[in-house]
């Protein structure tokens, strides 16, 4: 067992304690500012990238909320605005990878990636076959 023999040895004791107790929890401390970067709402748009397709360009509206309990996953409702309405299109479940800054819907078919860049998230909608539909681009909304 270690003994300190001299008050330098327990500062240094204590400096290495705690330097290790602060990279332990880097992570954590990393997952909860992403989480809190992208719970809100977010606006933009989504462009068409399929040719012939029935798509149509779209302004959007996102809003992401944590799920209690639930680290780096997200629930979200999508609208569109139309005519200067919001009409929501649906919500889903969405997973956060912080390493990658990776936010994606938690199922597939389709499939929606953005990436998390400070205050925007861009990415596109993929289909099963891989045919990217949209391309997603959106800005945190301070309101």
């Amino acid at each position: 067992m270690f003994q300190p023999s001299r008050a330098g040895d327990i500062v240094r004791c204590v400096l290495l304690l705690t330097t290790c107790a602060i990279l332990a929890a880097e992570p954590w401390i990393a997952s909860a500012q992403d989480a809190s970067e992208i719970a809100g709402i977010w606006r933009g748009n989504s462009v068409c990238a399929a040719p012939s397709s029935p798509c149509r360009n779209e302004m959007n509206v996102y809003r992401f909320s944590e799920i209690l309990h639930q680290p780096n996953r997200f629930s979200c409702t999508a609208s569109k605005i139309l005519d200067g309405r919001e009409i929501v299109m649906g919500g889903s479940e969405w997973t956060y990878d912080s390493s990658k800054h990776l936010l994606q819907t938690a199922t597939p078919n389709p499939t929606i990636r953005l990436t998390l860049d400070h205050d925007t998230l861009d990415g596109a909608l993929t289909l099963p076959d891989n045919t990217i539909y949209r391309r997603i681009h959106l800005k945190k909304s301070l309101d």
